[in-house]
Order: structure tokens, then sequence, then C-alpha cells
């Protein structure tokens, strides 16, 4: 493609969390770079790895243009390195990616469709995993659609990033979206299947980073189950009030009772009644510390549009004009306005 026909509206920022061999990843990031070049005049990648990695990585910086090499603290996990890569990215369209995905995408059209519809897009291959429905049910206890067919791909609009690194999870967030029906999501199958090299290290880590993603869905949907056993709680107490209230109700109105029935009855009843209240108030007053602690991810913002020219504006301030060809030129004085 020309350099004329190059797309000059869109910022494109790709990042990458997994690129952890300094000899592959220029070979591997090729056809991508290639890809982007044709397509956009504006666009950088980004590279999340941990500190000490530098000197191994000259080379890849030197080979792959547009590049940003970001280092971060070692031990951190995939999940927590796709949070750094989108909070430095600086595009209006943002992907997040692997690099076992990233041949089999067709990213320069997610990022086209992201920035027409304002939607984010998510890679999502055709199998599903046997733990699908504990997924699903965790994911939506909670506050996202989470499934294990979604890949590690997804293209996000600069707005929406910014509402989802704003939620009090955004590890799980830029992972699995929240269920907000404002945040419109579409699915993209890949091209080809998914032909990532198996070792014993990278079975290792994927193990990890999923046990780790799980413990957090886990943890996140804290306040759900606590709003459930609080459910719960509160039957226990309306149980409670019932048998009492039968128990009285025999004693008043039947002639013959088992000696020390009704004072046992009543002291179970009084027992679950007590343990009930108890575990109700312990169960909401968790509940509450714990929203609290997540704070409030409401953003009321859910796109932006604008009829402001800002180039007109700064070509007007700057006094010059432009042509028939769009060049920039010297704006006509008053003097040659005249004649």
């Amino acid at each position: 493609m020309s350099q004329g026909k190059l797309r000059d509206d869109i910022l494109v920022s790709v990042c990458f969390t997994d690129a952890s061999d300094p000899e592959l990843t220029p070979k591997r990031m090729a056809p991508l770079v290639a890809a982007l070049s044709e397509k956009f005049r504006y666009w950088e990648i980004l590279l999340v790895n941990e500190t000490g990695s530098e000197a191994a990585f000259e080379a890849t910086l030197c080979a792959v243009p547009n590049l940003r090499y970001l280092s971060v603290v070692p031990g951190l996990d995939n999940t927590q390195r796709r949070v750094i890569g989108a909070s430095e990215a600086i595009g209006d369209i943002v992907v997040i990616t692997s690099i076992h995905e990233m041949d089999t995408m067709d990213i320069p059209r997610m990022v086209e469709t992201a920035h027409a519809e304002n939607a984010v897009i998510m890679g999502q291959r055709d199998a599903a995993a046997f733990v699908e429905p504990l997924i699903v049910v965790l994911g939506r206890a909670s506050g996202f659609n989470a499934s294990t067919r979604d890949m590690q791909t997804i293209t996000l609009p600069r707005t929406i990033l910014n509402r989802l690194l704003s939620d009090p999870n955004p590890l799980l967030a830029l992972r699995f979206t929240p269920r907000d029906n404002t945040v419109k999501v579409l699915r993209q199958k890949p091209n080809r299947p998914l032909a990532a090299p198996r070792t014993v290290d990278t079975d290792r880590a994927r193990a990890r980073a999923r046990f780790d993603l799980l413990a957090r869905m886990v943890t996140d949907a804290g306040p759900a189950f606590l709003g459930t056993v609080a459910a719960l709680s509160a039957l226990v107490v309306l149980g409670a009030v019932l048998f009492a209230l039968y128990v009285v109700v025999v004693y008043l109105t039947r002639e013959t009772i088992a000696e020390g029935w009704t004072t046992l009855s009543l002291s179970i009843a009084s027992l679950l009644g007590f343990l009930g209240a108890a575990l109700f108030a312990i169960c909401i007053t968790l509940r509450k510390v714990a929203e609290i602690i997540r704070g409030s991810s409401i953003d009321y913002l859910v796109a932006e549009s604008s009829s402001v020219d800002l180039f007109d504006s700064v070509a007007n301030a700057l006094n010059v004009d432009t042509d028939a060809s769009g060049t920039l030129q010297p704006a006509p004085t008053e003097k040659e306005k005249a004649t």
C-alpha cells in the first residue's frame, strides 16, 4: 500500500506480555510489523518483560521498528503484565495479544472493526474446556462474562480501555469483559488453529497463570457468595421463628405433650434463630466492607464524539492554510486578499 493511502486517523498500540525469547521474537513479529506498516501510518508495539533481560533484547529493539520495551519487576504473571501494558499504551486502539496467538488473528481488521463499531473485539476459539460451566458460574458471581473459549487477544478502543482500567479488578476486566450492557463486545474467530509449541516450561507457566486467574475469580466472587449465605441465614431465622410459633400453638392447643418437648423445642428454635441472625449480620457486614474496599466502577461515559476540527484550529492559529491537495500553505495576508 502506498504511503498516501495509509490510515492516519488511528494510533494503534499492540502489547505483548509473553515474548520471552529474544532470538525468535523479531522473526515472529515480522508479519505483524509488515501488516501494520501497510495499513496504518501511526502504530507502536509494546513488549512487557521482566527486568534484567534488557541486554538480551537489544537486537530486538534494533530489528523491530516502533518498539517500546517495558521492564517490570520479576514474579508478575501474564494477567498483571497485561494491565501494565494497557496502562502504558498511548494508542486510540489498544491490542493485547500473545506471541502464540498473533499469527492466527487478523489484527488490522480487528483494529478497524473496533474503531468503526466502538466495541471490544475478542478472539474466540471453537473448543471449550471441561471446566467451562464452573468458569461461567464463577464469572457471573464475580461480575464478568468468563469463558474458556475466550482467547488472550483483545482489541479495545481508548474510552472503553479507560473504563476497564478503572474497574475494581482490572486484572479480570482485561481478560474477561465485565457484565456491562453499555460495553459492546464482538467475537472474532482465528484464521487458523492455534499451533503454539508445547514444552514443559510453557505448560507449567500456563497452568500457573490459569490457577492464579481462577483464584482471582473466586476471590472477586466473595461478595456474591456472602450475599447467598446471608439469604440462607435469613431463611434459617424465618424457619426458627415459624418453628417457635408452632411450639407455642401446640403447647396451647394440645392437652398431652411429651415431657420436656416444649422446653427443648423452644431452646432449639432460639439457638437456630440466634445463630442465623448472627451469621446474617456478619455476612452483610463483610459484604459491605468488601464493596467499600473494591470501590465504585460507575462511569457514565460510553462513547465520545466531537465536531471540533483540531487540525483546522491549529492551522488558523499558526497562520497557515491548505491547498487542494491538503498541503499546508501560508495563509493570505489582508493585502493579498484585497488584490
